[in-house]
């Protein structure tokens, strides 16, 4: 599938019915007679990203970027195939991205080729605390993105200190992720086991007895090992707002979802801000609040905004 056709499908693939996507008619190519599957499509998967840093993450953070989409060099970390950097590059950025994961560097290569041969793009499998890269990458960025991965890096205090050094002059590092206690923090959802999938706070269960209950339902070995390895890699609200300070990263806006904005797409809900109220009682707060999104820099600012 073309890069153009991955990022048109949601406008010409896709439609809403009984709050959740669903293919089209079934003169679409890509008809199923059943509710959308987030994760089973996998092209559709990266136009989802695609379209969610657009209307979410991009209007986030673009008010406080020291210079225009043009003359920006974006960094992805955990890019996967690149759905997130997909929009940053239509944008006319320079984009970055790196992974751990070899096969889906070479996936993102091949989906991303438009970008790529324009040289706006480029995808690598490396390290991030590889000498040789750290080396290359500092001081180079404007914007450094982590959506949805802080959760899975087991070093995260050495890796925000890594980030804040390849900021360039005035460069920002974002951070969403799904704070640990709210309902689905532990990514059961990806679970084999439908049931499983929709068991919210299950993952809170002490970890062994959290494993006991991915074995009783049977679970694959690399569900079941990446299950465990998030309930070890956990990012509470807090924990990460003292992770943050270690690192000498400065909040510049700090915003709590009561309902995720990608979740528009899973769901067919509406993003809704988290109730001041409930924000106002950090305890409480950590078990509803689905998403957060973090704007750092390495410079202190004003009074953060919420």
């Amino acid at each position: 599938m073309s890069t153009k056709k991955t990022n048109n499908r949601i406008a010409n693939d896709f439609i809403f019915q009984s709050n959740k996507y669903i293919y089209k008619s079934p003169q679409s190519p890509y008809f199923r007679p059943v509710p959308y599957d987030f994760h089973s499509d996998h092209e559709g998967y990266l136009a989802f990203l695609a379209e969610n840093a657009r209307k979410s993450i991009m209007p986030f953070v673009q008010p406080h970027l020291p210079c225009p989409w043009s003359d920006c060099r974006v960094l992805e970390l955990g890019c996967g195939e690149g759905g997130n950097l997909m929009p940053f590059a239509e944008a006319g950025a320079y984009c970055v991205g790196i992974d751990l994961n070899e096969k889906k560097i070479r996936e993102g290569q091949r989906i991303m080729s438009a970008y790529i041969d324009q040289g706006r793009m480029e995808l690598r499998a490396e390290d991030i605390f590889n000498q040789a890269i750290a080396a290359e990458f500092t001081g180079r960025f404007h914007l450094i993105v982590l959506k949805d991965v802080i959760e899975h890096i087991p070093r995260k205090q050495e890796a925000l200190r890594q980030m804040r050094r390849f900021l360039a002059e005035g460069g920002l590092l974002f951070i969403g992720w799904p704070p640990w206690r709210m309902p689905f923090g532990g990514h059961q959802q990806i679970a084999r086991s439908s049931l499983l999938g929709r068991l919210p706070w299950v993952h809170l269960l002490p970890r062994s007895l959290y494993a006991a209950v991915l074995r009783a339902f049977q679970e694959p070995k690399e569900v079941y090992d990446e299950l465990l390895e998030i309930h070890d890699y956990r990012v509470g609200i807090r924990s990460l707002n003292r992770w943050v300070a270690e690192a000498e990263l400065h909040p510049v806006v700090r915003r709590y979802y009561l309902i995720n904005p990608i979740y528009s797409y899973k769901f067919g809900l509406k993003e809704r801000l988290q109730w001041p109220w409930l924000q106002a009682i950090p305890w409480l707060r950590d078990f509803f609040t689905t998403s957060g999104y973090y704007l750092l820099s390495a410079h202190p600012s004003a009074e953060p905004t919420p």
